[in-house]
């Protein structure tokens, strides 16, 4: 008997874990509910373990068609001098890319897998049964329903699953530039770069040979720093990237970081993965790693259910599993935040000595490092 899941949403962790369960026979159906797939402008980190996904479920090539493979992430000083230079492990890799090819590549192995993609339909409603509700007063019923549908999520909230939500103190402009590697300083290409000054920190992230992701980030009472027209007092705070801010022109979006901690990821036949169980900061790279890390072990932990009666139980056991590395690298990239917090001159002085730090290097790289689940 063919097994149906519904899920709610989309975006990088619904559309994952519809091609892998669409892949071990599972009938799916991805209610979205904008009117068309979209996806903001700018770019993503996909480290190991996201890489490994996307292999796994066919979605790599279409994915890494336009791919900046990086050398590593530059971290700077507010002198722009190099406090953590950009050196990976042996064996480490990072990736950035427009998250437009990375939603492309997920909707195409989706949909070769026979994941049916439902735009314009709203989920209002979840339950423990395995039903859905919408905002057109429509339902639907499956053995498993997923919500995967962000950090506000309508599926989490009916099934009474969150323990806590916060949006932090800080947030970040985004934006996408053109700019060629021979444009960049020399001292700048073949990797990422991020720099810090205060409270302000610019990110800047090739994403292929013709653009430049940007995230400015600041706390969320830094008024002039936050105003999407890019005030000039971000060429005060990096004057070394001055050329690139000045080219700023597309869209610029503003956006406070979530924070959530749920009791338990399922009721009955019903969970949530991605921002919906365990939204993030971004500071590890691991937020769209993780959602689709946690959609293929949730496929594996349910490609040997036959009876929807076994569903709860899987679930639990797929929580149990992959719960405490999520709460590592949330824990992690929370803590990784607080050098904002440290006085320039301390910073240049001691982060170099503690992101050095073996111990230190395996607790921020633990997710990027960590084995996908295919099978158990």
């Amino acid at each position: 008997m063919t097994r149906k899941a519904l899920i709610a949403g989309a975006g990088i962790g619904g559309l994952a874990t519809a091609a892998a369960l669409g892949q071990r026979g599972w009938d799916v159906t991805v209610y979205e509910r904008h009117p068309e797939l979209r996806v903001n402008g700018s770019g993503i980190y996909l480290w190991n373990n996201g890489l490994a996904v996307l292999s796994e479920i066919g979605a790599y090539e279409r994915a890494m068609r336009n791919a900046f493979l990086a050398s590593g992430v530059e971290q700077r000083d507010h002198l722009g001098n190099a406090m953590i230079p950009a050196e990976l492990p042996p064996g480490a890799r990072v990736v950035a890319v427009h998250r437009s090819d990375l939603h492309a590549g997920l909707t195409d192995a989706a949909s070769r897998a026979g994941a049916r993609i439902v735009t314009g339909t709203e989920v209002v409603e979840a339950r423990a049964d395995g039903s859905l509700f919408f905002a057109s007063g429509d339902s639907a019923h499956g053995d498993v329903v997923i919500g995967a549908d962000g950090a506000w999520s309508s599926v989490r909230n009916t099934l009474g699953l969150l323990l806590s939500q916060e949006q932090t103190r800080e947030g970040a402009l985004r934006t996408i530039v053109k700019a060629t590697q021979a444009e960049m300083p020399e001292d700048s290409r073949g990797h990422c770069i991020e720099c810090w000054n205060g409270q302000r920190r610019l990110l800047i992230t090739p994403i292929n040979d013709e653009e430049v992701y940007l995230a400015l980030t600041c706390p969320a009472t830094d008024n002039e720093g936050r105003d999407t027209a890019i005030q000039s007092c971000w060429k005060d705070s990096f004057p070394d990237w001055a050329f690139l801010l000045d080219r700023i022109t597309g869209p610029v979006t503003w956006n406070v970081y979530s924070l959530v901690k749920c009791r338990t990821w399922s009721a009955g036949n019903a969970c949530i993965l991605g921002d919906a169980a365990h939204a993030t900061t971004p500071n590890l790279g691991q937020g769209g790693g993780m959602a689709m890390q946690n959609g293929l072990a949730l496929a594996a932990h349910l490609a040997a259910v036959d009876d929807r009666r076994d569903v709860p139980a899987a679930l639990q056991t797929w929580e149990a599993t992959m719960r405490p590395l999520v709460d590592h690298c949330q824990h992690w990239a929370s803590l990784f935040g607080e050098i904002a917090n440290i006085p320039n001159e301390v910073r240049s002085e001691i982060i170099p000595h503690l992101l050095a730090n073996p111990w230190l290097a395996e607790q921020t790289s633990r997710g990027a490092r960590s084995e996908i689940i295919t099978q158990v």
